[in-house]
C-alpha cells in the first residue's frame, strides 16, 4: 500500500513495531524504498516502544489507519484510533492468520444473482465461493478464511451473518465476503452483485 500511495503523492505515515528488532522482517528492504522518510520503527527490547495516542493524535477528517500483526497489537491500535476520532469505516485491521471464531451453525441459503436474476443453492457445507465456482461464475478467491478481502461483493438484500474480519460495520450495510459470510437464517436468501 505504501508504494501506491507515494506513487499516487500521497500524503502517509508508516509506523513499524516489533518487540525485538532481531525479530524484525524486512528492515533491510527499507533503505530502497523512496517513501523511508516516511517511516517511524518502534522496538520494545530498545526503549522505543510507539506511543498509540501520540502516533495517532493528527488525526483528520477522512484519514485512515490500518494496521496488521497479532490481534492485542492490533486491538490497541483500533482503540487508540478510536480515542483519537477514527471512524469505524476510517479504521481497518489485516490478520496474519485468522483468530478465534465462534462455533458457527452453517444453514443452506439461497445464493441470488441480482445482475441475472439466477438463484443458486448453497448447502450447508459448502461456501457460497464454492457453488459459484461449481457454476462456472468467475470470482477471486485468496484466503477463503475472511481475512482478505478479495472475494467480496456487492449486498442487494438480504439478512447476512457476517462471518468475516474485514468490512466494517458500515460496509456490512452493503457488501459481503463470498468465502465465509451466509444467510443469517437457514433457507435465507442473500442477493449479491454478480
Amino acid at each position: 500500500m505504501a508504494h501506491e500511495l507515494h506513487k499516487n503523492g500521497a500524503d502517509f505515515e508508516l509506523h513499524y513495531s516489533c518487540s525485538k528488532k532481531a525479530d524484525a522482517g524486512f528492515l533491510e528492504d527499507f533503505d530502497a524504498f523512496p517513501w523511508m522518510d516516511k517511516v517511524s520503527f518502534y522496538f520494545s527490547d530498545q526503549n522505543t516502544r510507539a506511543d498509540l495516542d501520540q502516533v495517532l493524535s493528527a488525526y483528520q477528517q477522512g484519514s485512515h489507519v490500518y494496521a496488521c500483526g497479532p490481534d492485542r497489537y492490533m486491538t490497541s491500535v483500533m482503540e487508540a484510533a478510536e480515542r483519537a476520532g477514527f471512524t469505524d469505516d476510517e479504521r481497518h485491521v489485516e490478520y496474519f492468520n485468522v483468530p478465534e471464531v465462534p462455533d458457527y451453525v452453517n444453514h443452506p441459503f439461497t445464493l441470488k444473482l441480482a445482475r441475472t436474476g439466477r438463484e443458486l443453492e448453497v448447502p450447508a457445507e459448502k461456501s457460497a465461493t464454492d457453488v459459484l465456482a461449481e457454476n462456472g461464475i468467475p470470482i477471486d478467491i485468496k484466503c477463503s478464511d475472511g481475512i482478505c478481502g478479495v472475494c467480496k461483493c456487492g449486498l442487494v438484500s438480504g439478512e447476512v451473518e457476517h462471518r468475516d474480519f474485514v468490512l466494517s460495520k458500515k460496509q456490512r450495510e452493503e457488501a459481503v465476503i463470498l468465502c465465509q459470510s451466509r444467510a443469517a437464517e437457514a433457507g435465507g436468501v442473500v442477493e449479491v452483485d454478480l
